[in-house]
């Protein structure tokens, strides 16, 4: 009898020890992190997004003369779009969006993203890329 109710003890105990060491998984941080733009919610969005990475893989997209005129609020005005009437913000409420499947490879992460326009049924594919600091994942890259 000690036998059993020291198993069902332990089998219940073990799953709390595995969450608190891992935390949410990428799929779910990218969840996280779309509910909180769409709450406008600062504090998420800062725990979820690497804002220095994010700016980073930004200053990719842009033309090499952009790059060099980039003002030094850049980090600033790429966060500002996703609170309030921010530009990213406001193309994310108008789409359905649908998070897949996630692809961990070591401390890097990639989650498929399909958005969906609401009105017009437009679909478009794209991945947020996330990697691990301090043990938390966070996002790097997210197409808006």
């Amino acid at each position: 009898m000690k036998r059993i109710f020291l198993f069902f003890s332990l089998m219940s105990i073990l799953p709390i020890f595995f969450y608190c060491g891992t935390g949410p998984s990428p799929r779910v941080v990218v969840m996280d992190f779309i509910e909180a733009v769409n709450q406008a919610d600062t504090a998420s969005i800062e725990k979820y997004l690497d804002i220095d990475g994010y700016a980073e893989e930004k200053m990719k997209e842009l033309p090499e003369a952009e790059r060099q005129q980039i003002s030094p609020k850049f980090k600033e005005h790429l966060k500002a779009d996703f609170l309030g009437n921010g530009l990213t913000r406001l193309l994310w409420q108008s789409k359905m969006i649908v998070v897949n499947k996630e692809d961990i490879s070591g401390n890097s992460a990639v989650v498929e993203v399909t958005f969906i326009d609401k009105e017009t049924g437009i679909t478009v594919y794209t991945n947020a890329k996330l990697h691990k600091i301090n043990k938390r994942w966070m996002i790097y890259y997210i197409k808006d």
